[in-house]
């Protein structure tokens, strides 16, 4: 079968199994069985695929795996990183708190949380003179972010650890992208079913992550230490409310509208 053959019907079987953009996916399935890029995929429609090792992808994805795990990578603020199930995968939206991140003075950075690295590590390679450290309480998820760090070449410190028990800081800043879903709120089948529960959930409301950082921060803050966190939608009432105690410095909005950043000041 050809590429161009085997695209169109992976097209068709994407779709009826719900898959939004299935013929982009369809394109990159076949671009990472064949070892190519997309655009190498556009152009040689008529080259031969490997059938059996492209069924065995578009089975996984129409099971429901998101495309980013049987791929392997995500691509975030331009760059590749490297996920699988041990990490959230990087969402666009998480973009929306590099861009405020890089518009105040860095210093000393924390990425709490870190996951796969992409905000801490893209923070370190648009800006080399910052000191950044990554931690996360899971080593599995700091394994993949260790590789995102060889990969990338970034300049980064890794530390595993239940937020900041261990660190010592001072920071000037902290970015951090939590866990913040609630027990009883229902996600995609994609997200429930194959991304990491511990990077998800945070107890009932899912504000007990936001809680302890409020508590435990001062510790490892500068004097003037700013901490910029990502927020669920509509959280940002609830989460205003755990950081009573620290100055508001403000809230920033995604690409869709959506209240997605809030940050405090010590």
């Amino acid at each position: 079968m050809t590429i161009g053959e085997w695209v169109r019907l992976a097209t068709a079987r994407l779709e009826r199994a719900g898959i939004g953009a299935a013929r982009l996916e369809a394109q990159l399935l076949a671009a990472h069985v064949e070892l190519r890029d997309r655009s190498w995929v556009l152009a040689h429609p008529e080259a031969l695929i490997a059938e059996h090792a492209a069924e065995g992808l578009l089975q996984r994805r129409e099971s429901g795996e998101p495309l980013a795990y049987i791929l392997g990578w995500r691509e975030f603020y331009g760059r590749r990183f490297a996920v699988d199930r041990r990490v959230l995968i990087p969402r666009h939206e998480t973009e929306t708190l590099v861009e405020v991140a890089l518009n105040f003075p860095g210093g000393r950075v924390l990425d709490l949380c870190c996951g796969s690295g992409c905000v801490g590590l893209t923070l370190a390679l648009e800006r080399p003179d910052w000191r950044v450290v990554l931690s996360d309480v899971s080593p599995d998820a700091l394994a993949v972010a260790e590789r995102n760090r060889s990969d990338l070449d970034a300049g980064a410190a890794l530390a595993c650890c239940d937020l900041v028990g261990g660190i010592s800081g001072p920071f000037d800043l902290v970015v951090s992208n939590p866990p913040y879903v609630a027990r009883d709120d229902t996600l995609p089948r994609e997200v429930a079913d194959f991304e990491p529960a511990l990077a998800l959930f945070a107890d009932e409301d899912g504000l007990s992550i936001y809680r302890r950082m409020a508590a435990e921060l001062p510790r490892v803050m500068a004097p003037e230490g700013v901490l910029l966190t990502e927020i669920g939608d509509g959280m940002e009432l609830a989460v205003a409310g755990c950081f009573e105690a620290w100055r508001r410095l403000g809230s920033w909005r995604d690409a869709h509208g959506t209240a997605r950043v809030m940050g405090f000041g010590v």
